[in-house]
């Protein structure tokens, strides 16, 4: 729990007083259902890295595919290799369960993107996040459609000719 408080330390201060506080029950069940796998970087005992990964079949192409959650190497093990070794290491494992394609991240507080670059990894899209403040009054009153008003044209008949 120490490693993961630093980690969220490090690299989540962009979410403004967001709490702390995983659900651990949550990743065990995910973990029990083979949707979740946590890898983990270690020196003897001691713990000093980890990566956890979503494996699912993608729904648009239906090939097996890994979303990164978090990964994550304590400061005095981001040197050399190390965090090449520990991504390479996953991509192994993944690929020995056979997951097709692999999409990791990186905060941009950091050089973590560097790294994915150079192990082959394309910047593909932007991230963006937004607190959100309630239901702004111009959504209240506005005759544009949000997706919960838009009619489902499969229960629809058609218009006379």
């Amino acid at each position: 729990m120490l490693l993961a408080s630093q980690h969220w330390g490090e690299t989540e201060g962009f979410r403004r007083g967001e709490p702390f506080a995983p659900s651990y029950d949550r990743y065990i069940q995910c973990e029990q259902t083979g949707f979740f796998v946590m890898f983990t970087a270690r020196d003897g005992e001691k713990l000093a890295g980890y990566a956890g990964m979503y494996v699912t079949t993608s729904m648009h192409s239906q090939v097996l595919i890994a979303v990164e959650d978090q990964w994550f190497l304590l400061p005095e093990y981001r040197k050399g290799r190390n965090a090449i070794r520990m991504v390479k290491f996953v991509e192994a494992e993944l690929a020995g369960r056979g997951v097709k394609a692999l999409t990791m991240s990186a905060k941009i507080s950091n050089g973590a993107g560097r790294i994915l670059e150079y192990m082959g990894y394309l910047p593909v899209s932007t991230q963006c996040f937004k607190v959100l403040k309630g239901r702004a009054d111009s959504a209240q009153s506005s005759s544009i459609a949000v997706m919960g008003d838009i009619p489902d044209v499969r229960t629809q008949s058609p218009a006379p000719a």
